[in-house]
């Protein structure tokens, strides 16, 4: 009776009509089927075992087309259905000569089958037969991982991370000696320090405020198209309610989602800004009143400084993904995580040298570990060649401006020409077009470089016309309540409308410019769109509009960008000035580094663990959307607690000793020069006298940082 019973569980757990599933996949639109009752299938373990019956004791769930039989995604995408099936019958099993004439034999044979052992053998015998005659493969069990030595270390860093974490805070509230003998250990890791200056919305630069608006916005959106991303890699069970010619993704609102790749020129372009006007601050600013100089010495400093700040939370979250991510979990998409991880054991060493956008060359994102790492790859890349535009902007700033706008040109005309030459696509639903696009241009750096060198050229313009604030202004817009004095060099109020107008329509063209590129139903991945049948692109565009798309889209967005920020930081920008401006979007750019290491894997780890494919609506698409953001935010805050913050931190204490700065001396204020600064601001606002009056605790917590000393 537990053997009939387990039979039972196992064919109601499997997917039916193998030939209604045949004729609806030859539509080539999507992931029309599911994958049987995993949850369902597992159940019936419990019979088998009770029914003694030997070797079959155990059973698994086998997922037919989510790989082809060369191992690689199906080009039509999704599943054809699910078997649950005695964990002695395999892939292999399944895909061989002798079990297909072993079905066939059987069912015509006189063994007195009973009903459901016939009906559950017909329907393996269906599906068997559909895997050739669609070269699909099936994947069975549940593809969980076990921990090995690398893991339990990650493990235990983990552990000791927050134990640093926790002994430092609770030190420092209850036994205030024990956290004195921490030494540089216990403000570094003390949550209360550290939530203090994540949360604190006054260290910051007035007129760039605008830029933590930008740089909170795009992580949102870099989190809401990967998740579309993510999501339709999986599959839908109603395709037709998601993809074009009828689905939602063919209407003006959906274009958001496929343009959230421009996010990342956002980072470029605020990294390229950020980075020169800082260096350029520093060069200018010595103590002795003479300009520093670009040497060999400086060049290192600069460069160890950027990899130390980045690479121990990087490779922290690498080890997250690559050894603890795949521990979390297991059911039938599962595998997925398969490819992820031999990636890392393969390609790990390319992401501390920032090389793993071109090592392994010519893969694409897909096929690295760590995928998304390689915007951080190009950004490296990025600022190593930095000093060479500071090295020209200090001989000659007409000279620096040209060679930026001649490297922009060029990188965008040569993007043009190899686009049209090798017909790629930067248009989400080309197929082939678009994979090709991935492994050759997407991710290369001399591709991706004019966003970050746009940044570099409002650097310039910014410096030249709108001089640093004397070391006095600056002390006024660090008091809170002091009155801002009108920015130098304001431009005619109509002209910054002007202005305006000009950069939002770039950034809208952008955005819903693509739309032509979506109204037909996507090419498969081995698809080209100006094949014979009509898909993505193809019967709107031409060769030539594909490659125009691909490459001047980007370096039209960062001007777009770099007109907006203009009139921004004189604070002519209106309403939108205003929302980017605004204080809620301080902690979540600070987080944004965090955010985007981690939240990939949110979403794997979430989405990998389903049992059946996504039904799609708006709604439900984002509610997923808050759910991922939100886990992802406060991941990482405890990231930035327990190893971001503390890290740096340390760095600026190793690197700097009292009274110097990058080992280069700099004048501290008198205490008394600061005490009378001090009570002239307290008369100015005399309701923030209790925190200005401890003027020596403030003067022992002087910051030196790249605008001077405050």
């Amino acid at each position: 009776p537990d053997a009939r019973d387990a039979l039972s569980i196992m064919h109601d757990s499997s997917t039916k009509s193998a030939d209604e599933l045949s004729s609806l996949n030859s539509l080539g639109i999507g992931f029309p089927c599911k994958m049987g009752d995993y949850d369902e299938c597992s159940a019936a373990t419990a019979l088998l075992t009770s029914a003694g019956l030997g070797s079959v004791k155990e059973v698994q769930m086998c997922v037919l087309g989510l790989l082809g039989k060369s191992g690689l995604p199906r080009p039509e995408g999704g599943g054809l259905g699910g078997l649950c099936l005695p964990t002695s019958c395999g892939p292999e099993h399944l895909q061989s000569e002798h079990f297909r004439k072993f079905l066939e034999e059987t069912l015509q044979s006189d063994m007195g089958l009973t009903d459901i052992g016939e009906r559950y053998l017909t329907n393996l015998k269906d599906t068997v037969e559909l895997s050739d005659a669609t070269s699909a493969a099936f994947t069975c069990g549940s593809h969980a991982f076990k921990p090995d030595n690398l893991s339990v270390l990650v493990a235990a860093l983990t552990i000791v991370l927050l134990f640093l974490l926790a002994m430092s805070t609770v030190t420092e509230y209850w036994f205030p000696r024990l956290h004195q003998q921490l030494g540089k250990l216990g403000p570094a890791f003390s949550a209360r320090r550290n939530l203090n200056r994540l949360f604190d919305t006054g260290r910051r630069r007035s007129e760039f405020r605008c830029l933590d608006g930008l740089r909170a916005l795009s992580m949102g959106w870099v989190v809401l198209g990967h998740e579309l991303a993510f999501e339709g890699t999986i599959g839908y069970i109603n395709p037709f309610a998601v993809f074009p010619p009828t689905g939602a993704l063919s209407g003006w609102l959906a274009q958001i989602l496929f343009s959230s790749r421009y996010a990342v020129d956002t980072f470029f372009f605020i990294s390229g800004f950020l980075v020169f006007y800082s260096a350029t601050n520093y060069l200018n600013d010595d103590a002795s009143g003479t300009k520093n100089q670009i040497d060999g010495q400086w060049v290192l400093g600069y460069t160890l400084k950027r990899w130390l700040r980045l690479t121990p939370t990087y490779m922290f979250s690498i080890l997250l993904w690559w050894k603890i991510a795949p521990l979390l979990g297991s059911g039938p998409l599962w595998f997925h995580w398969k490819t992820s991880v031999g990636l890392c054991d393969d390609f790990w060493w390319t992401n501390p040298l920032y090389i793993n956008n071109l090592v392994p060359f010519g893969q694409g994102e897909g096929r690295t570990c760590f995928f998304h790492g390689w915007y951080l790859a190009n950004d490296f890349q990025f600022y190593l060649i930095t000093p060479l535009f500071l090295l020209t902007y200090q001989r000659s700033r007409k000279w620096a401006a040209a060679l930026i706008v001649f490297i922009v040109c060029s990188s965008t005309v040569a993007a043009f020409l190899a686009a049209k030459s090798s017909g790629w696509s930067a248009a989400d639903l080309d197929g082939a077009a678009v994979a090709e696009y991935d492994r050759f241009g997407y991710i290369m750096p001399y591709f991706r470089i004019p966003a970050y060198l746009i940044g570099i050229l409002l650097a310039m313009a910014w410096l030249t016309f709108h001089p640093k604030l004397t070391a006095q202004a600056q002390m006024d817009q660090m008091v809170p309540g002091m009155r801002e004095k009108p920015r130098q060099g304001r431009i005619d109020p109509f002209m910054a409308t002007v202005i305006e107008t000009l950069a939002l329509s770039l950034l809208l063209l952008c955005v819903f410019g693509g739309i032509d590129a979506d109204q037909y139903k996507p090419c498969a991945y081995t698809m080209w769109p100006q094949g014979r049948v009509a898909c993505g692109s193809g019967p709107e565009w031409d060769t030539t509009e594909r490659a125009a798309y691909a490459s001047l889209v980007k370096p039209t967005w960062s001007v777009g960008l770099a007109l907006l920020c203009w009139v921004a930081f004189q604070g002519q920008a209106g309403i939108v000035g205003w929302l980017l401006n605004h204080d809620a979007w301080v902690v979540p750019a600070r987080l944004s580094f965090g955010m985007y290491l981690l939240h990939p894997l949110i979403i794997n780890v979430w989405f990998q663990k389903q049992t059946q494919f996504f039904r799609w609506s708006t709604v439900d698409f984002m509610l997923r959307f808050f759910g991922v953001l939100t886990g992802t935010y406060i991941a990482s805050i405890v990231l930035y607690l327990a190893l971001e913050s503390p890290c740096g931190y340390l760095l600026k204490h190793l690197r700097s000793a009292p009274g110097k700065r990058n080992g280069a001396p700099i004048s501290l204020p008198d205490p008394g020069e600061l005490s009378s600064l001090l009570k002239k601001a307290e008369e100015q606002i005399p309701g923030e006298r209790g925190m200005l009056h401890k003027k020596h605790s403030l003067y022992h917590s002087v910051e030196v940082t790249t605008e001077g000393t405050k």
